[in-house]
């Protein structure tokens, strides 16, 4: 676009009036000062001219003038817009405007004095300003307006004098997310950007005649990404013929063609971090540089590494990769030229004709574009200023330089007043400026920023822990578009923070919080790639107080993590104590005060001091503790000191398991042949065996098939085992209980002992005999469905010290000993004996019949079943509906059946306890969703083509 200028009244010098000098209106060479808005023609005349101008530069004409009076101020010219005029070889004027950016006084004879001043274009002139600021979601051509309005609207001068115009910019160039300027000059910025996207510029002049009025002259910055789009020269065609004042034409004297040997490739990498891979950019020549020189150049790659996501896309890139390849050929090949054309500028083009080569060539081959200019001219004073005002520039010792030396020794030997050397380019190869990121990007330190975040927010990041930063020392004033110094997430785009562990899904990750300090460093020296790479403490954030207790350098033996509840003042923090004699570590939570402490254990340290609290490792909530082992969970005291054995050291358990076995055996087995019950042990075995298998398949056993590791909760105290509470206890077992005492079991009970068995009880002692004693209260032993038998190999004795001894049966009562008897039965008595029957009493009485009935104890007829409730799984927790499942009694009976549209079945009214449950494979249950592809096969082949019968694990819920 092209900004229209606002003609803003300029408060500039006024120079005090002199005795004015020759009229400059029959002059070659003009010079017009704009003060106040009024062109000064007659403070200062040209003597000499030498400037240079860049295409993708700028430009710079020093003049060297003289004035009749020697004591102008040199500060009443800085910053003036000037507007310096060359009359062309058919009358016109071919302008440079540009601004005042030095001015030097030189000699002065009394009459005449020298003065030297450089006129500079405006961006050259923004060198001067030096910013810190941020871009977001704005383009090359973007940023350029921005910079340039705000020029315009903070300095009346660059309004009036200076312009952009993007019109030649063809293209629609991405917009950049974050895009810093980062201690550096505004002019070098804006060339660092438009070198890095391949956008070429010039300078445009517009006489203050041209624009009417009391208009001040223009210069326009214009920048085009199209050759096309340049305009043709005011010289038009130009001829190439010696330059003589004879000639009625400006012409070429002198055109060399220069050709340079480039690379014959272009390779670019960058790492794209959102793709996890390297973006790539190949651009092969298509230029000629001779059979020898093609051979030559496909050898050489300009190959270099950008910094990471250089590109907005592959695309991008690759349009980049492009230009600096077309950099590569604007340089292969150009025309350095000689001439007069007075009416020759930068970024315009003109035909040449008259030289023999050039002219064989088709008629597009014969336009050129002139890319750099560098000129000298001198004023025709009159005779009678002439030779003074020489004789003062000479005196004033201003070195131009080689270059105009050349350029005036040209002239003086063609005896003309105006030279110029120049370079030019075919019209329509594409001009592009170079861009090489060590030289032009700047050269950025590791600095400090701000987390910041939107209102609320105390910890902002996006899916990959990724945050947004202010640099403190970015100005509002300079943000007015609200991103950049908002202390808000607008102020950055995403920027990324650096972990020292980082994979996919696993690492470690502990995200700055809004308001924190961190140090940025930036990838690839580039300020538009930020990166956090660090935090540090300051005045604001001060290093952790572990439990909220103490401070440095009071705890400075401390180390370790703490985090802060969000929104909050809790913490979870990982404390590692390094005190001497004294090392402890904590991982700890403030909800519940749940803590892991291992070491030597103290109160939280002020200072060098904390309370002991124990030594060894404590595990500890206000709230819940569950520890939870899918296989072996081993409690022991069994000491392993320094951490030696391995780490399910059980040996002293196992021996101990074995006595166990032992004792329980050789007991059993004697109670057994002395008419006790017999005693199972199949499941003491069974679980010594789980006990020994327990390492199955870990880095200390190989796994053996034919083992299983099982989900064991296993106990050893070598010190003794203590279990109290001031509340009841259960103690439940699935399968079979196994108690057993090297020595004694003593149960008490403060009220009752009720031991009640399904299945029949056995009481068995071997040394010492049994008692029963009942304090207070009856005893009372029944065989509610059969008999009782009480048998004694020596005395049986029944005593009733303050009561009676009742003997009563429904069917008849038989006390026999020696063969002598007495029956009792239908209400008689039957005596009878082999000898004597001796009865013995004070008296006999022989009365008639008598009857007294004895109640007799009433026993229940309820029958007592079982019950059992079935909760089959599958793949992924989905239930298994419609398996056929077989319940197996201990007697070897079992019952069948099939479980529901859940996966569940009720059994009830069992005989007795189920010792398993088999489970069917069932062609009909479905278990969804099913797995596909390789986890099908892995999961269910097995089970599709196993044996038919497979023996599963299920949730049951039931009992006696």
């Amino acid at each position: 676009m092209l900004f229209l200028r606002k003609v803003i009244p300029m408060k500039l010098p006024n120079f005090p009036r002199f005795a004015a000098i020759p009229t400059q209106g029959n002059r070659p060479i003009r010079l017009r000062v704009w003060v106040r808005d009024a062109a000064l023609d007659d403070v200062l005349l040209v003597k000499h001219v030498h400037g240079r101008e860049v295409l993708c530069g700028g430009f710079e004409y020093r003049l060297l003038c003289v004035a009749t009076h020697a004591g102008l101020q040199l500060k009443e010219f800085m910053a003036l817009p000037v507007e310096l005029q060359f009359v062309t070889d058919r009358g016109g004027l071919r302008s440079v405007c540009g601004i005042v950016a030095r001015a030097s006084a030189g000699r002065s004879d009394g009459g005449l004095a020298a003065y030297e001043l450089v006129v500079r274009d405006a961006l050259a002139l923004m060198e001067h300003r030096v910013n810190t600021r941020i871009f977001r979601d704005l383009n090359e051509v973007d940023i350029s307006e921005q910079l340039v309005r705000e020029w315009q609207h903070a300095n009346p001068i660059l309004a009036a004098a200076f312009d952009l115009d993007t019109s030649g910019v063809t293209q629609r160039y991405p917009a950049r997310a974050y895009t810093m300027q980062q201690n550096e000059h505004d002019a070098v910025f804006l060339r660092r950007l438009w070198k890095r996207r391949g956008l070429a510029w010039s300078m445009r002049h517009v006489s203050a005649s041209v624009a009417g009025g009391t208009a001040v002259p223009l210069h326009t910055l214009v920048l085009f990404d199209e050759p096309g789009s340049l305009p043709r020269s005011a010289s038009g065609t130009v001829r190439f013929h010696r330059d003589a004042g004879t000639e009625a034409r400006d012409g070429v004297i002198d055109w060399n063609a220069v050709r340079t040997m480039k690379a014959g490739s272009v390779t670019r990498a960058s790492w794209d971090y959102m793709q996890g891979r390297m973006m790539s950019a190949q651009a092969p020549t298509t230029m000629r540089q001779g059979e020898a020189g093609n051979r030559f150049a496909s050898s050489l790659d300009d190959y270099r590494i950008d910094s990471p996501h250089a590109g907005d896309d592959g695309n991008d890139y690759r349009t980049l990769g492009e230009l600096r390849m077309e950099r590569h050929e604007y340089e292969a090949k150009c025309f350095h030229g000689e001439s007069g054309v007075r009416d020759l500028c930068v970024g315009e083009w003109f035909r040449l004709e008259g030289h023999p080569e050039i002219d064989t060539h088709p008629d597009d081959e014969r336009e050129f574009v002139v890319t750099e200019l560098a000129l000298a001219a001198e004023n025709n004073l009159p005779e009678i200023l002439d030779e003074r005002a020489r004789r003062l520039v000479d005196d004033s010792a201003w070195h131009a330089g080689s270059d105009h030396a050349a350029l005036v020794r040209a002239s003086e030997a063609r005896g003309v007043k105006f030279t110029n050397r120049f370079t030019c380019v075919r019209r329509g190869i594409p001009i592009v400026p170079a861009y090489d990121p060590v030289a032009d990007l700047p050269h950025v330190r590791l600095q400090s920023a701000v987390v910041v975040g939107p209102p609320g927010e105390e910890v902002h990041c996006d899916e990959l822990g990724r945050i947004k930063i202010r640099f403190p020392g970015t100005r509002e004033q300079d943000h007015a578009h609200g991103a950049g110094a908002s202390n808000s997430d607008r102020d950055s785009a995403w920027v990324r923070v650096a972990s020292h562990w980082a994979g996919d899904r696993w690492g470690s990750i502990s995200l700055p919080r809004v308001g924190d300090e961190v140090l940025v460093d930036f990838l690839g020296g580039d300020p538009d790639k930020p990166i956090v790479v660090g935090r540090v403490f300051g005045g604001r954030a001060h290093p952790p107080a572990f439990s909220h207790t103490g401070e440095l350098p009071g705890n400075r033996f401390l180390a370790g993590i703490k985090s802060k509840e969000v929104q909050g003042a809790r913490y979870n923090q990982l404390r590692l104590d390094d005190t001497p004699g004294q090392i402890s570590a904590q991982l700890a939570s403030e909800h519940g005060h749940s803590q892991l402490n291992l070491g030597w254990l103290t109160h939280p340290r002020t200072g060098m001091n904390g309370r002991p609290r124990g030594e060894g490792a404590e595990l500890r909530s206000d709230q819940s503790v569950v520890v939870r082992a899918a296989r072996l969970l081993l409690l022991t005291t069994q000491a392993m000191l320094g951490g030696a054995g391995k780490q399910l050291e059980r040996a002293p358990l196992q021996a101990l398991l074995e006595g166990s076995q032992a004792l329980l055996k050789e007991l059993g087995e004697f109670a057994e042949q002395h008419q006790a019950l017999p005693v199972d042990l199949a499941s003491h075995r069974q679980l010594e065996e789980d006990l020994r298998n327990a390492e199955q398949g870990t880095n200390t056993q190989a796994e053996d098939s034919t083992h299983r590791a099982a989900p064991l909760i296993a106990t050893y105290a070598e010190g003794g085992f203590l279990s109290a509470t001031p509340n009841s206890s259960v103690n439940y077992s699935g399968g079979q209980q196994n108690i057993v005492a090297q020595q004694h079991i003593q149960a008490v009970a403060g009220q009752r002992v009720n031991i009640h068995a399904g299945k029949g009880m056995s009481l068995f002692a071997h040394w010492d005999g049994m008692k029963y004693i009942a304090r207070a209260g009856k005893v009372e032993i029944q065989a509610q469905q059969d008999s009782i038998g009480i048998a004694a190999d020596r005395d049986v004795t029944m005593t009733a010290s303050q009561g009676d001894i009742v003997i009563a049966a429904k069917t008849s009562i038989t006390l026999s000993c020696g063969g002598a008897y007495i029956r009792i039965a239908d209400g008689k008595i039957e005596q009878g004996c082999a000898g004597d029957f001796t009865v013995k009493a004070g008296a006999h009485k022989w009365e008639g019949p008598a009857r007294k009935e004895t109640a007799l104890p009433f026993f229940p007829a309820a029958e007592h079943t079982s019950w059992l409730k079935l909760d089959l799984d599958g793949f992924q927790g989905h239930p298994m509906a419609g398996v056929p499942y077989t319940l197996h009694f201990a007697d070897g009976k079992q019952k069948s059946g099939i479980l529901d549209g859940n996966g569940m079945a009720e059994e009830r009214k069992l005989p007795e306890a189920v010792t398993k449950v088999v489970y069917h494979n069932a062609l009909s249950a479905r278990d969804e969703p099913r797995p596909t592809g390789a986890d099908l096969l892995a999961k269910v082949d097995s089970l599709v083509k196993g044996a038919p019968d497979n023996v599963a694990t299920s949730r049951r819920k039931g009992g006696k």
